[in-house]
């Protein structure tokens, strides 16, 4: 089989055009894993306005235990189901480097 077989000169293909641009809109929330349901509710409002992405701010821990991690993990999921991602927010070396150890980093945009 030749390639002219496969495409014919006849054959149009579409022409390509650049996907329209698409503002993003983001919230940003503090993560207090002690004040969950709170936080819950923020990332629930703040999808249910239009946000594409949520910013979770992890400033304010001192550190990133086993129930702040399985409360990450618990927004993503919600938040996937309803059309939005979780990005992760900080400047604290310890913060990194436990989301960089739980591969957390891979799963979650860190800002």
């Amino acid at each position: 089989m030749s390639a002219f077989t496969l495409f014919p000169r006849y054959a149009r293909f579409p022409r390509c055009m650049p996907a329209p641009e698409r503002r993003v809109q983001d919230a940003s929330i503090e993560y207090l894993p002690q004040n969950y349901p709170a936080v819950e509710a923020a990332v629930d409002a703040a999808v249910a306005r239009g946000a594409e992405q949520v910013v979770l701010d992890l400033d304010t821990l001192a550190v990133l235990d086993t129930e702040a991690l399985r409360g990450l993990i618990a927004l993503l999921r919600r938040a996937r189901l309803k059309g939005a991602q979780i990005a992760l927010r900080s400047s604290r070396e310890e913060i990194r480097r436990t989301l960089s150890i739980t591969g957390l980093d891979r799963v979650f945009a860190v800002l």
